[in-house]
């Protein structure tokens, strides 16, 4: 009898245990998903929550970026600027430092000013009230905060907005189109030497026509004669525009100086808001709902407001913060068009952007397709389905191939036709497996919403050419082929032996439901354990883990059933969000360290991603976002 007792006891004791284990499993799982939903929304508002003017050098939710000069002598030594300082800032990783070098009598300062874009400028130049349709818009606003700090405190500064094109003492207009208000002021301050915020209230003034954000000025005779050196940093209006179509920034970059982090620093890469965008959808919340109508928004109005295209392409990246570009901004005589990522060079004043960022490659033109066709089978709207269509003809008209397997080139690289490029955009030659995966899941999700055979049709040419690529040998797929359309790239890796992705293998799987095996040869021959974490690598140099593809091998696992496996991945992926390098405990690290090679002509950093956060959202919610389902137990068993 004891026995028997004893034995009701352990099994008791052991069944409490799975118990423990599964709600523990389960808890993990709904915080982890709640984080990262949490890291995309803060990121998706990030620059929406208020009108900033400024956080830091090239920030996506910066406005009234053109700097204008005051001086009571014309000389330029007199006032000098440098908006991207690095020092002991407010907060971020930049901050504006100023200099007055003082002289009898003299006085300066310099106003923050919306200027004008026009023809094929690249840098804005000011506007001091002569330009019409030049101002933004402030209505509601009711109050301006900065902050600012002296270099030893007891430096005399005022503060102030508005008032370009009018009489600084009367306040009556001296330029055509000035601002709406007159000049609002702080009056002279006295700085301290640590960081103090200020605010100037503006209620009850005419906001509607803004081309002067803001101002300081200083003279001799307030400090003395004396040269001064001051700091602002967080310059912004209390103007939320929560409900505006805009992109996520895809990277939370640091204070370093690598190119990564300059070159990224706004850049709103159209693959990861297509991930972001389902990622709301795989939950589904009405709040959810809402943020994924607005990225489909955004997607509609890129589509259609290129600076230059008018033949429905997508960008690479897009600008976070505002979606359009400020009035006045007219390239090319277009008002309102997409805004393009790049940064500025406090140093050389001078703008550059990036050449992948600026050209149109084709999966990441599939990718939003994906993204609009899931969303318009949810919530409907016909201009979704539109858009969709339309990115599917331009892939159709711009790279179908018909060398060899057949199936599309990689798009087109560079920036468009202008005088310094002559050339315009070329078109890249090769074929990608990964871009026809995504173009046949894309135009198979047009073929079931429209009926149109001819959707069928490029669908299978595109998985025609993806089939061509399997090496059935060696389990896995190619990365695709050289500009010949025809020869399989066996670009080397730092092996010396072929150069084969992760990404393909897994995304075969979820895309076309087959190929199961490669999975086992992404185990063999990408599996890393390295800094601590278990997953895969890029590549099959196992030189890091690269956590977005060891989301999308936890995925693909789902769909074979193996649920072990992918838990073991899902539970390193939970460990990656608060202990991997540079983690802000809620979003996804891209990689385990800095500088994960891929074989190709750039590399992943430790830096906090949208793309990877969508795709661990993915691996815990057990979604393909190809189709925009949840997975089965295990689809080999089903009808």
């Amino acid at each position: 009898m004891n026995g028997l007792l004893k034995w009701r006891g352990i099994m008791l004791i052991l069944f409490c245990a799975v118990l423990w284990s599964a709600a523990s499993a389960a808890a993990d799982q709904s915080t982890g998903l709640d984080l990262a939903f949490e890291h995309l929304y803060e990121v998706m508002d990030r620059y929406h929550g208020a009108f900033y003017v400024y956080t830091d050098l090239s920030a996506a939710g910066n406005h009234f970026v053109t700097l204008g000069r005051l001086s009571s002598t014309g000389d330029d030594d007199r006032v000098e600027i440098d908006p991207g300082f690095r020092g002991d800032c407010f907060s971020g990783t930049t901050c504006i430092r100023n200099r007055f070098n003082a002289a009898e009598d003299n006085w300066g300062g310099w106003y923050f000013l919306n200027g004008v874009l026009e023809g094929e400028d690249t840098v804005p130049r000011q506007n001091w009230g002569d330009y019409p349709e030049a101002g933004l818009d402030l209505s509601g606003a009711t109050k301006l905060t900065f902050h600012a700090r002296g270099e030893v405190g007891g430096e005399r500064v005022e503060f102030f907005a508005f008032g370009v094109g009018r009489d600084p003492w009367t306040g009556l207009p001296t330029a055509p189109y000035p601002d709406s208000s007159p000049k609002v002021s702080t009056g002279f301050i006295t700085l301290s030497d640590s960081w103090q915020e200020y605010t100037i209230d503006l209620r009850g003034l005419d906001l509607g026509y803004v081309i002067g954000g803001f101002a300081w000025v200083t003279n001799a005779y307030e400090n003395g004669g004396r040269d001064i050196t001051f700091y602002i940093d967080d310059v912004g209006y209390d103007k939320g525009r929560l409900d505006e179509p805009r992109f996520l920034v895809s990277f939370e970059t640091i204070p370093s100086s690598s190119d990564f982090d300059t070159t990224t620093n706004n850049t709103a890469f159209g693959y990861d808001n297509a991930l972001a965008l389902l990622a709301f959808l795989s939950r589904g919340r009405p709040e959810d709902l809402e943020r994924a109508g607005l990225l489909a928004d955004a997607f509609v109005y890129a589509v259609n407001n290129d600076r230059y295209f008018t033949d429905n392409r997508l960008r690479n990246g897009y600008q976070g913060g505002d979606l359009a570009l400020f009035p006045g901004w007219t390239p090319r005589g277009r008002t309102a068009t997409v805004r393009m990522p790049g940064w500025w060079d406090a140093e050389g004043t001078a703008w550059y952007e990036d050449e992948f960022m600026v050209s149109t490659h084709t999966g990441n033109v599939a990718w939003p397709m994906i993204a609009l066709l899931n969303y318009y089978r949810r919530a409907g709207g016909a201009e979704y389905l539109e858009a969709a269509s339309a990115l599917g003809e331009w892939i159709e008209k711009m790279t179908r191939d018909d060398r060899c397997a057949g199936g599309y080139t990689g798009g087109y690289s560079g920036w468009e036709e202008s005088a310094s490029s002559p050339g315009g955009q070329v078109k890249l030659l090769y074929k990608a497996t990964e871009h026809n995966i995504d173009i046949y899941a894309a135009f198979m999700l047009l073929y079931q919403e429209t009926g149109e055979e001819k959707w069928k049709e490029r669908a299978l040419h595109a998985r025609g050419f993806v089939e061509s690529m399997w090496n059935d040998e060696g389990g896995y797929f190619w990365t695709g082929t050289l500009d010949d359309g025809c020869t399989v790239n066996r670009n080397l890796n730092g092996l010396g032996t072929p150069n084969i992705p992760v990404d393909i293998q897994a995304w075969a799987v979820m895309a076309l439901g087959d190929y199961y095996s490669a999975l086992d040869w992404a185990e063999r021959g990408t599996y890393v354990e390295h800094h601590g974490f278990k997953g895969f690598d890029f590549n099959n140099d196992r030189d890091g883990v690269w956590f977005e593809g060891t989301a999308q091998m936890a995925v693909a696992y789902q769909m074979t059933g193996a649920a072990d496996k992918s838990a073991l991945y899902v539970s390193e992926l939970r460990r990656a969000m608060t202990s991997a390098a540079n983690n802000n405990g809620k979003g996804i690290v891209a990689a385990c360290h800095d500088g994960v090679t891929t074989g190709f002509e750039w590399n992943y950093l430790s830096r906090v991603h949208v793309g990877a956060t969508a795709w661990y959202i993915f691996a815990e919610e057990g979604y393909n976002p190809y189709w925009g389902v949840w997975i089965a137990p295990n689809p080999r068993t089903a009808d």
